[in-house]
């Protein structure tokens, strides 16, 4: 059990490390992927699992916003940049800003939401004023 779950989503996602990913998941996880939401821990193998080749990306974290994270559980929102780049030569293709919003429970990601829109994930969290 991971203390700082957030930062360990994003580790293990970049690093393509499947096991550690699922080891920081709640059993009952749900992913609201831009595909649809994607329930339990089979379902977010088969999102994080990544083919080689081709454009590829990583996640750069640049903020983290939580809350109630004192016993176990809480929200966060990372404020990330989506780094994408040609897996055969490293050279850049684009980069997104965005935002990750997470609900954690007992140390381990509950749910999993991307944002396009950083305001708007911080608002859906409850981090600004709507």
């Amino acid at each position: 059990m991971t203390s700082d779950p957030v930062r360990e989503f994003i580790r293990a996602f970049n690093e393509r490390d499947l096991d550690a990913f699922l080891a920081v998941l709640d059993p009952e996880v749900e992913l609201h992927s831009r595909k649809g939401l994607r329930k339990g821990l089979e379902a977010a193998r088969l999102w994080a699992s990544r083919g080689t080749g081709g454009v590829q990306q990583t996640i750069e974290l640049e903020q983290l916003y939580e809350e109630g994270l004192e016993g176990g559980g809480g929200r966060a929102v990372a404020l990330i940049l989506r780094r994408w780049h040609w897996e055969e030569d490293g050279a850049a293709a684009g980069v997104d800003e965005m935002a990750w919003a997470f609900e954690l429970r007992d140390r381990k990601v509950r749910g999993w939401r991307p944002f396009d829109d950083r305001g708007e994930a911080l608002r859906s969290a409850g981090f600004v004023a709507g």
